[in-house]
């Protein structure tokens, strides 16, 4: 299932490892004939050997194209155990060769593709540990020609400089053109921090100054007419509506805005994700700017945190869950799916609460609110819920 992604880094590194499944096939073809092709030297080793590195250094990368658009995290794990499994097979190659020295003068196959790894290692794992998978081509290129194919050593030995230098400057370039993405959505949301906070000052300047009418207004109203000789009949209603609006300052809800801004909706769904899922994929798209009110972003965190407590619960070990919300002028929609156990929705008792109560019943309290839920055994579960502005 294709996915919306929304941050620039996660769609550049889609596009990295797209690229990089498609690398695989070009260097796969172009590795498949001569004496230095993987189809040539199959006799020349082990056949677990020879079938396992064409999986790790060609397969595994391939398959990215479609793991990609179904998921960027599960695309990572794969690019992961490619970058492993390559080291694996460069290490082990002379170890898995059947032969003293390889055929017709041929060089280990491997070698013409070194670069494919080195990619993936800087991108997938983003760490400077990483570019020791570029690096590191420089002694075992020169190692393992100079033992596994004839052939003076001077030539293993600037083949490695070749190979740490064209490896480097393709992982290199991969990576800041996804370190660059990375900024770009570390700016937009230091923008929406700002946003949010400029939102709440303004929000609280505006409770200070009703506070001061209220004081100024009701309860200095009140203390001047019980001074006077003979305080007005109306005197009890005055303190009453005094006491009204001081209860309402000391509401523990009275520093919160009526209305919020998409981006504020966004920010608050995203912190309460967070907070029950750590590492959870929310991904959003703003079509309006209409302001939202405050009870119908209120029960749609709620909603969505319960929803992502039960898909923690109930999906299963190894399952992943996604989050996505939609906001435009007439509408506001919010998605939790899994693709875990699932569950028959029918076999669900009336006493379970989590479901009925806290998700369908919350939405359906706020005026234009609503949730549904479906699932299927072994399917995964989904959970929809909904505002439509009345």
């Amino acid at each position: 299932m294709s996915r919306d992604i929304r941050t620039a880094g996660a769609r550049m590194e889609r596009v990295v490892y797209t690229a990089s499944g498609i690398g695989a096939i070009v260097f796969g073809a172009l590795l498949v004939g001569g004496p230095s092709g993987f189809v040539a030297q199959r006799t020349q080793l082990m056949p677990w050997f020879w079938v396992g590195s064409l999986v790790f250094a060609i397969a595994l990368p391939l398959s990215l194209i479609i793991i990609t658009r179904v998921s960027v995290p599960a695309a990572r794990w794969v690019a992961r155990a490619s970058v492993l499994g390559f080291i694996a097979a460069q290490l082990l190659w002379v170890p898995a060769m059947t032969v003293p020295m390889l055929a017709d003068h041929g060089d280990p196959w491997l070698q013409g593709i070194n670069a494919l790894p080195s990619t993936l290692a800087v991108v997938a794992w983003r760490s400077r540990w990483a570019w020791a998978v570029p690096l590191g081509q420089g002694p075992l290129v020169a190692l393992v020609q100079i033992q596994a194919a004839e052939g003076p050593a001077l030539d293993a030995v600037l083949n490695g400089l070749g190979a740490v230098l064209f490896c480097s400057i393709l992982a290199g370039t991969a990576l800041a053109v996804v370190r660059a993405a990375d900024a770009q959505d570390e700016a937009g949301e230091r923008a929406r921090t700002q946003a949010s906070i400029d939102a709440r000052r303004r929000t609280r300047e505006q409770e200070l100054g009703r506070i001061d009418a209220i004081v100024h207004d009701d309860i200095m109203s009140v203390l001047l007419t019980a001074s006077r000789a003979d305080p007005s009949p109306d005197l009890a209603v005055q303190a009453q509506r005094a006491l009204t609006a001081m209860t309402e300052i000391a509401s523990p809800d009275r520093d919160a805005p009526a209305e919020y801004t998409p981006s504020e909706v966004v920010a608050l769904l995203r912190a309460t994700a967070g907070e029950v899922i750590a590492d959870l994929e929310f991904t959003y798209e703003l079509r309006g700017a209409a302001h939202v009110p405050r009870a119908t972003v209120a029960a749609l965190a709620e909603a969505l945190a319960e929803a992502l407590r039960n898909a923690s619960r109930h999906a299963g070990d190894g399952a992943t869950t996604r989050a996505n919300a939609v906001l435009d002028d007439d509408a506001v929609v919010v998605t939790v799916e899994d693709d875990g156990d699932g569950f028959d929705p029918r076999s669900v008792a009336a006493s379970r609460l989590g479901i009925r109560v806290s998700i369908e019943d919350r939405m359906a309290a706020i005026e234009g609110g609503a949730a549904s839920v479906s699932s299927r055994p072994g399917r995964g579960t989904w959970v929809t819920l909904m505002w439509t502005r009345p």
